[in-house]
């Protein structure tokens, strides 16, 4: 069993998003955080569950998940993380998801946790390649890099260790700043993933001992076949399209 994290931060005043708080955006016949809320409920393999966010979202929870614990949030991604994991205090695995993602399943999540236990490692990232994407989810457009092995796009989520998360904090911040941006991340993982990458040699076994290099932990990028972990929604476009999906499957 491990815990996880919901980060549902507000997003008033930063640059191109308009939403003061995603979560409570009405998709269809649910606020956005609980598609991601059912899901991470519905999990065989999680214990404890958190939200990170604003105020207003503590009265929501109470009334309609008592059993998702609230912290209020801190200004920054990273931050909000530190927070939960001195509040969870527990030496178990935590996944961390952001609460834009209306088509996560209780299934996908599931078998990133699995699969991120078998490999042993302390961080672990879902990658989903362009084909499996483009077939499931043809209009929701997302940010790609390509490796040897295929073009990927990573998911809304991570699963880390607690204990190797302070040593890993000060350029894990810079990554997430820029992870909209394949060639910026590469960057700041070293010269010759930016090298590798450019002229099209880079292979997710050299990121991986890059990453671990420099992070001083085992990290594993984990293949999915559910491209759900990768469709939130960061703009208007987004959420229309988003609306359309869910419409025909109801």
């Amino acid at each position: 069993m491990i815990n996880a994290v919901i980060l549902a931060g507000s997003d008033k005043n930063k640059s191109g998003t308009p939403y003061e708080c995603k979560a409570l955006i009405k998709i269809g016949e649910k606020f956005l955080i609980e598609y991601v809320l059912d899901a991470v409920c519905n999990s065989k393999h999680i214990s404890r569950r958190v939200v990170v966010g604003p105020g207003q979202l503590k009265e929501f929870l109470i009334s309609r998940y008592p059993q998702v614990e609230f912290i209020e949030e801190d200004n920054s991604i990273m931050r909000n993380a530190k927070k939960a994991i001195e509040f969870l205090n527990d030496n178990k695995k935590i996944l961390f998801l952001t609460a834009d993602l209306p088509f996560i399943t209780a299934e996908a999540i599931d078998h990133f946790i699995e699969e991120s236990i078998k490999s042993g490692a302390d961080i672990c990232y879902p990658i989903v390649e362009k084909s499996v994407n483009d077939e499931k989810y043809p209009q929701m457009k997302r940010t790609y890099g390509t490796v040897k092995e295929g073009t990927f796009t990573g998911g809304n989520a991570i699963i880390i260790t607690p204990s190797v998360f302070e040593r890993c904090y000060s350029l894990a911040e810079k990554l997430v700043e820029k992870r909209k941006n394949p060639i910026a991340m590469a960057r700041l993982i070293g010269p010759t993933i930016l090298l590798l990458f450019l002229t099209k040699r880079l292979s997710i076994q050299k990121v991986e001992k890059r990453v671990s290099k420099v992070f001083k932990v085992k990290a594993k990028a984990i293949i999915s076949t559910y491209p759900e972990l990768g469709q939130d929604v960061d703009k208007d476009s987004d959420l229309m399209v988003a609306k359309l999906y869910l419409e025909k499957k109801r």
